[in-house]
């Protein structure tokens, strides 16, 4: 009911606004949108998955007012089937990103509301970007959302030439989650353009947390790191090489007299494009991904529980670049050698405006 209400009154004000050319001031500036829809067929390769197969669909839209040239704002509405015992029912509408921007000069930028913490980039990178289907694994491991959670607080990005900083102090617990005192989050992320098309960049979250049911007083720490290069190096007129290399070091929250080893986990991205000139297939990247994560563990021995995923798509833009149909799949193997592996496999329609 209250998603129903949500639309209903994002739907009314647009309404109201393009009758009357403007809700109080600023007009069609405050009517900005973008955002894409993906629907899929998907195919599990899992043995005795249930359903073996279905039909999924997703919708990202933002609405970005803009009051002027100092003041504007981010709202971010998901809507996708919800799971429920492992069967998809009705489609659920969740906000996402809820921020306002104030812009001191082109380069200083002040923010405060809901939004992603800048930590991860295989995270943080936009969802009508991707060159799969799905992000990397490791964004929902428990460790990773230690630091890489949507989260309220507030950002200031300095945005150079060559260099863009982002510093956040956010509540800590994420997603609207209860948090207190105690759970605070510290992210600092700098990514550096040495040549054009070449970003290195490295990311680094101080994570607190207490249990408040508990007699003790003690808060523990973690601390996460995140180093990425981002390549987008042009081969010809017609043809671009895109990398991206990113390896991560994830606390967890635990006491400082227990033995504990953290995770780590690393994802390699290698997805060429080439741009045609027919009338119906504008570009082509064949895409692949390999990822590996390990768990965190406590003790001396290691529990051999690695994760590896491999990914592979061949996208294609049909008619428009907005427009690209996905053919992949993703193998997942366990170090584990009571779990054995499988391929998932899916076709994909994804349109941008």
């Amino acid at each position: 009911m209250n998603a129903m209400r949500l639309v209903l009154t994002v739907t009314v004000l647009a309404g109201t606004a393009l009758a009357g050319g403007e809700f109080s001031t600023g007009g069609a500036e405050l009517l900005q949108f973008k955002g894409y829809l993906i629907s899929d067929l998907y195919v599990y390769g899992e043995e005795d998955s249930d359903p073996d197969m279905g039909f999924d669909i997703i919708a990202s839209l933002e609405w970005l007012p803009t009051l002027n040239d100092w003041l504007d704002a981010k709202i971010a509405f998901n809507a996708k089937p919800t799971e429920y015992e492992g069967e998809y029912e009705d489609l659920s509408l969740t906000t996402e990103d809820i921020m306002m921007n104030l812009h001191f000069t082109d380069a200083v930028t002040f923010s405060m509301g809901q939004f992603k913490r800048p930590f991860g980039y295989n995270y943080t990178r936009s969802g009508s970007s991707m060159y799969f289907l799905s992000r990397a694994i490791l964004q929902d491991t428990g460790e990773f959302k230690n630091f890489g959670k949507r989260d309220i607080g507030a950002n200031l990005n300095l945005a150079f030439d060559m260099v863009n900083f982002d510093v956040a102090f956010t509540n800590g617990a994420g997603d609207n989650e209860p948090e207190d005192d105690s759970n605070k989050q510290f992210t600092l992320r700098a990514e550096i353009e040495p040549l054009e098309g070449i970003t290195i960049a490295g990311a680094f979250g101080s994570h607190s947390e207490n249990d408040p049911d508990s007699a003790s007083t003690d808060t523990w720490n973690a601390t996460g790191m995140d180093f990425y290069t981002v390549v987008n190096y042009p081969l010809s007129e017609t043809s671009t090489l895109n990398f991206v290399g990113e390896y991560l070091m994830l606390g967890e929250p635990v006491a400082d007299d227990v033995d504990f080893t953290d995770a780590s986990a690393y994802a390699f991205t290698l997805a060429p494009e080439f741009r045609l000139d027919g009338p119906a297939i504008l570009a082509v990247r064949p895409a692949v991904r390999y990822e590996n994560y390990s768990p965190s563990y406590a003790g001396t021995t290691d529990p051999e529980n690695d994760r590896t995923a491999l990914d592979f798509c061949l996208n294609l833009d049909l008619y428009s670049s907005k427009n690209t149909l996905q053919i992949g799949g993703r193998n997942l193997s366990f170090e584990d050698d009571t779990m054995d592996g499988y391929t998932d496999m899916y076709v994909a329609w994804r349109m941008k405006f």
